[in-house]
């Protein structure tokens, strides 16, 4: 029968935790490293100690909470006895009581053991630095906010992830207009060449990575990307050490429209690139297939950090990784005015200088008061975007092979042309 692990400090017996920066295992309190076997070795002798002084096994399933139907909803810790919540898919979970680091190894058998792990890399204090890093430069952001700021909570999780590998070929279909310009004394004319333009290729992807928890927000995961997969490891238990994980609840059949749709942007993005020497270019249809395609099962290293201010709540991820943090901050409303202020009035300065220079009339001079408000907006615009770095990818530019585009077949056919013509304004000096 499989036991809770629970991976000890052979010196001073406290919890065990996978360390990334060092990768070993590590006690927070005593300051004793070990590498990954020796901790398994001295679970081990311990397992065996106690069992032959006591033949009687605490297994998971005695250690699991039911509710009156069967479903699970959490574990009794088996170093205080305390109940915490859990379900089906937690892997690795901690005692909110004791501290104490449960691993749960059975929760990834079969169908849920990973291909590959990344191991987190940042520890919890390289972690928290990064909100003060992030909040660096945001003009908008409450002074409030970084004094007074206490980060309320922050949990290393391993969120699983399923990536999408492939090969796509196919064809995409555009309509190209060439034009062509010229007048006389009357008249301007644009003549349009229509081209029915037909490219093909094909391009290999690599790792797309798809989110498999429902309870962890999709944008949020698409903007920790990307994660360096040359550092993935097989599968180990003891790596989720001190670290909550769950398993995969979103299918890898669930998962696949969004990998094809990213590889279809990307692929027709790519395509596009190849059709030159038109004014306008619209895309009318495209035929994309798929092959060599492959889904791997990863568990992938995020920090959560959650922080107060003013009676709200701000959620951050982290790459726990690369140490790239996403997530919103709040907006200071005087702040955003005084900014509009200040960039609507000194571009109004310049552009009221320029049309004085040049003697401009009141209408041009009423124009450029309205360009200067138009430049202040975009201005405040820009520096309240920057507040919010979370956003949904669409696209798989950073998994395209390098060098796997081959060009295929290449087809322009003109199908008509149509001449407009357009009177030339009269002039009223004449």
């Amino acid at each position: 029968m499989a036991d809770v692990l629970n991976f000890k400090c052979p010196c001073c017996g406290a919890a065990l935790g996978f360390s990334g920066k060092t990768g070993e295992m590590t006690c927070e309190y005593c300051g004793a490293s070990f590498t990954m076997e020796q901790a398994k070795a001295a679970q081990e002798a311990e397992a065996v100690d106690a069992a032959s002084s006591d033949m009687t096994w605490t297994t998971t399933e005695q250690l699991m909470i039911r509710d009156e139907n069967g479903k699970l909803t959490g574990y009794k810790c088996p170093s205080c006895a305390a109940e915490m919540v859990a379900d089906e898919n937690t892997a690795a979970t901690e005692c909110p009581y004791c501290g104490n680091q449960a691993i749960i190894p059975q929760s990834f058998d079969g169908m849920y053991k990973p291909e590959v792990v990344i191991p987190f890399a940042l520890d919890k204090n390289e972690a928290k630095g990064k909100l003060k890093d992030f909040t660096k430069g945001k003009k908008l952001l409450p002074k409030s906010f970084t004094e007074g700021n206490r980060i309320e909570d922050i949990t290393g999780l391993y969120v699983p992830f399923w990536l999408y590998s492939c090969h796509a070929s196919g064809s995409v279909s555009y309509e190209g207009v060439k034009k062509k310009n010229w007048s006389d004394a009357n008249f301007e004319y644009t003549k349009s060449d229509y081209y029915n333009v037909m490219r093909s290729g094909d391009m290999d992807f690599q790792r797309i990575p798809v989110n498999a928890a429902t309870q962890m927000d999709d944008a949020t995961m698409d903007s920790l990307e990307p994660f360096d997969y040359s550092k993935a490891v097989a599968y180990d238990a003891a790596y989720f050490s001190g670290y909550l994980a769950n398993r995969y609840d979103i299918e890898e059949k669930d998962a696949q429209p969004k990998a094809n749709g990213r590889v279809e942007n990307t692929f027709k993005e790519k395509i596009k690139d190849t059709v030159k020497g038109y004014n306008e270019v619209s895309e009318r249809s495209d035929a994309i297939q798929l092959s060599n395609a492959k889904a791997e099962y990863a568990m992938l290293p995020v920090w959560m950090m959650t922080t107060n201010f003013n009676n709200e709540k701000y959620t951050f991820g982290i790459n726990g990784q690369t140490g790239k943090l996403v997530g919103s901050l709040p907006v200071d409303m005087g702040l955003y005015w005084k900014y509009f202020g200040i960039a609507s009035l000194i571009s109004l300065v310049i552009t009221e200088l320029l049309c004085l220079i040049i003697g401009a009339e009141l209408g041009i001079m009423f124009v450029a008061f309205l360009v200067s408000l138009l430049i202040g907006f975009l201005y405040v615009s820009s520096l309240k975007s920057s507040m919010n770095t979370i956003k949904m990818q669409t696209g798989a530019k950073q998994y395209f092979v390098d060098g796997s585009f081959k060009p295929g077949r290449s087809e322009d056919i003109f199908t008509y042309s149509k001449t407009d013509k357009r009177e030339k304004p009269k002039n009223n000096n004449s």
